[in-house]
Order: C-alpha cells, then structure tokens, then sequence
C-alpha cells in the first residue's frame, strides 16, 4: 500500500483526525461559510479576537460547537504556511483528501491572504512554545500531602494534540525537592546572566 505525503504536512501523513475532520465536516459546509470560517481562525492566529458564537453559527449544520473545525482549519493553514506550500500544491493535496474543489479553493484564497502574516506569527512564536507564564504557591492544609507543597503552573502556547493552549497544572512536590529546584534554577540564571553580559559587552 502506498502512504501518500502531502507537502502541507512537512513532506509527512495527514493525521487521520484531520482527514476525518475534512471528510465530516469541512467537506459539508457550504463553501461561503468554510471560507468565512476559515478567514477567522487565520486571524486568529495573527492574534486577533475570536468570537465563538461566530463559528457555532457558522458550523451549526454539521456539528455542534465546530471546536474541531477550528482545530482542523489551523492545523492546515499553520502547516501550509511553515512548510511554505504553495497555493497550488495546497489545493491539489486538500483535494486528495476529499474537500470538493470549490471548498479547496476557497482555502487557498485564505492562505494566500495570510500566509506570510501566519508565517511571521510562527516565527515570532518559535521560542515562546511551552513558556512558563507564572507559578503560584496553593498549597493547603489538609488536601497537600505532607511535607510537600502544592503549585500552579500556568503555561503559554503548551502544545496539547499539535495544537498550542494556554494551560494550568497542578503539582505536588516534596519540600526537600522545593530547596534543590530553587538552587538549579539559581545556577541556571546566573549562567544565562554571563552570556547576557558577554553579548552587552
């Protein structure tokens, strides 16, 4: 059995979520409302505000919430963008995958208005995946385990299923491990201080 590769994916597969997603949903839009959805989630992705009770109505005939066809529609624009697809390439291989080809058009009129906006926007947040925003003491008495403390961890952009979210965790740790994580990440900011020096010098 061949496996196709599809350059929109990094020369890869097509996760099957995503295939499934096209095939259920996209595929079923009308092609004015895929592109209406499609325009949102890019701008979206270049940071700007996202009503959601937009995409309900949007994606009200064919599923319910249209979580997972916001979620498919970013996965194929941020990939079309960071592997620097083509518009062409991109509507010949989304076709592959089932979208009729005025809806495969419709997606490359999106792309080709905002790939570079996505691709800068990626670039910018290359090294920001995963940051840790704040950690908070919440420990207490009584739901802690003892001789351990209680912490929230809030992270920006964590990639959860390929996708970046903001996420909170909740995390015990022993009060001896407390003392040698904070001497690690003393050490560790002395160190990056030196190169910071280095590089002002």
């Amino acid at each position: 059995m061949v496996v196709e590769k599809f350059r929109f994916c990094g020369d890869g597969d097509c996760p099957d979520w995503v295939l499934a997603e096209i095939i259920s949903t996209l595929s079923n839009l009308s092609v004015d409302n895929l592109e209406q959805l499609a325009q949102r989630v890019a701008k979206r992705i270049n940071g700007e505000q996202f009503e959601e009770a937009a995409i309900r109505s949007l994606t009200s005939s064919v599923t319910d919430d249209g979580k997972t066809a916001v979620a498919c529609v970013h996965y194929m624009l941020t990939n079309a963008a960071r592997y620097s697809c083509t518009e062409t390439i991109f509507g010949e291989e989304i076709q592959q995958l089932g979208l009729p080809k005025e809806h495969a058009a419709a997606m490359c009129r999106v792309l080709q208005s905002h790939a570079t906006a996505i691709r800068q926007k990626l670039i910018d947040k290359a090294f920001r995946i995963n940051e840790l925003q704040s950690v908070r003491n919440v420990t207490s008495l009584g739901e802690t385990p003892s001789n351990c403390a209680t912490l929230e961890l809030k992270i920006s952009q964590e990639l959860v299923d390929g996708l970046p979210k903001d996420t909170t965790h909740i995390v015990n740790i022993e009060c001896a491990q407390m003392g040698a994580l904070l001497d690690e990440m003393k050490l560790a900011r002395d160190i990056l201080l030196k190169y910071e020096n280095k590089e002002s010098a």
